[in-house]
């Protein structure tokens, strides 16, 4: 009874009397709730509404993914009163924030109330009204964030579309200098009588600043560079372009070919004097690029097997005989091009014996690294071609590099690999 005694004090039931009040709700149940409890879930069927006893409910819609509260009740209000007008799936959820107690009641009930208390309805209308006009107000809120976010998401787009375009262009470009850069190097290799001669050029980026060359001199003679450019990407391969342009243009001059360099003409003058023409340029116009080159130069008398050379800074080339023995490591004895001006370049010789292999590299062999971070190494390097040096120049070239790659194992190549092999035939 003391259920029908406070539903009979409440607001709701004025004007109602004892005989009419009793027919109603003569057989209402409190339902008990603790705080957190749920009265019903959004989507649930049902033909109920309630009427708050004592506590507090709250109204929860979920929308995007998250419970946004919609609205609180408290003692002596009705919830969840709209499936009894339409009949529809509860359009929200409703929970308990702390203990309470409510009564169903059904549709008799519910338009009864309606009937017989004119504030009920006013009350009720006024409740849809400001809901309506809530949802609307969210509806638009959430609309304009909405558009605000679909602007930012298309400049965004634009902004993205217009990098892409910038940066397919600089790729088309970058394409077209490695393409050049390629063009740099020999496209074929002279295959002199007794002689053996392999390279290869593997850039770590689009472009690259190491670079090998072969060049054909008066009397017969074959120049054979190894060189790399301090750095990478554009920098270093615009040094690359001029550096070997220069060389060439300093080894190939007219006046060489006027004077009549022969065979017993003195080939170490001229391989002095094109570093030194190199050298002065770069140091004097660009020495304030704080570029430099390391280069290893030498020109190879193919009939004696003498090999005039300069290593200016390079890695050491080593000769290695038939039995896979190191003969000798071309040391550097002076500093690279393009740090000063009026370099003198002192010119070593070596006889090139039958049997012998010149291995000109540059460090991106040897500082090759793996998935770690670890150097492929010197030691490394010299074992394999040890264990190989009786191939071929071509077959020993190509097992090195596949050494290389195996110990790498997919790490990406950290600097340019420059490798060339000049074998004398046995």
């Amino acid at each position: 009874m003391a259920v029908l005694e406070t539903l009979r004090d409440m607001p709701l039931f004025n004007g109602f009397d004892e005989q009419d009040f009793e027919r109603l709700l003569g057989s209402v149940k409190p339902q008990q709730l603790s705080g957190g409890e749920v009265l019903f879930n959004q989507g649930d069927t049902s033909n109920e509404g309630y009427i708050i006893i004592d506590g507090e409910l709250e109204v929860v819609g979920h929308l995007n993914g998250m419970d946004v509260q919609l609205g609180v009740r408290g003692t002596g209000e009705m919830i969840g009163e709209m499936a009894l007008i339409d009949s529809s799936p509860r359009s929200a959820m409703v929970r308990a924030t702390k203990p309470s107690v409510v009564a169903a009641i059904n549709e008799d009930v519910f338009y009864t109330l309606l009937h017989r208390n004119a504030t009920l309805a006013v009350e009720m209308l006024r409740r849809g009204t400001a809901s309506l006009r809530n949802t609307s107000q969210r509806m638009i809120a959430r609309l304009e964030a909405k558009n605000a976010e679909l602007t930012r998401a298309y400049e965004d787009l634009k902004q993205a579309q217009d990098e892409l375009i910038y940066l397919n262009r600089i790729q088309e470009e970058m394409n077209v200098a490695r393409r050049i850069q390629k063009q740099f190097l020999p496209a074929t290799l002279p295959q002199l009588p007794g002689w053996q001669l392999a390279a290869l050029n593997r850039g770590a980026q689009a472009v690259g600043g190491d670079f090998f060359d072969v060049i054909d001199l008066p009397g017969k003679h074959l120049g054979l560079v190894v060189a790399d450019v301090c750095g990478k990407g554009v920098p270093a391969a615009l040094f690359v372009a001029l550096t070997r342009s220069l060389l060439r243009s300093a080894s190939q001059a007219p006046w060489i070919a006027q004077h009549g360099m022969g065979a017993n003409a003195n080939i170490d003058d001229l391989l002095s004097a094109a570093l030194w023409f190199t050298n002065d340029y770069i140091a004097r116009e660009h020495g304030e690029s704080g570029i430099f080159i390391t280069m290893f130069y030498g020109i190879l008398n193919p009939e004696t097997g003498t090999l005039s050379y300069v290593n200016a800074g390079h890695n050491p080339p080593l000769i290695f005989n038939a039995a896979g023995e190191i003969v000798q490591e071309l040391e550097s004895e002076t500093l690279p091009l393009g740090i000063i001006e009026s370099q003198i370049y002192e010119v070593s010789r070596i006889e090139l014996a039958p049997g012998h292999t010149l291995v000109s590299f540059s460090d991106g062999v040897t500082e090759a690294m793996d998935v770690l971070g670890e150097p492929y190494g010197d030691e490394q390097f010299v074992d394999v071609l040890r264990a190989h040096v009786a191939q071929s120049a071509d077959e020993l070239l190509r097992t090195v590099i596949a050494d290389v790659d195996r110990y790498a194992d997919g790490a990406p190549q950290a600097d340019d690999i420059t490798l060339l092999l000049l074998k004398r035939a046995v």
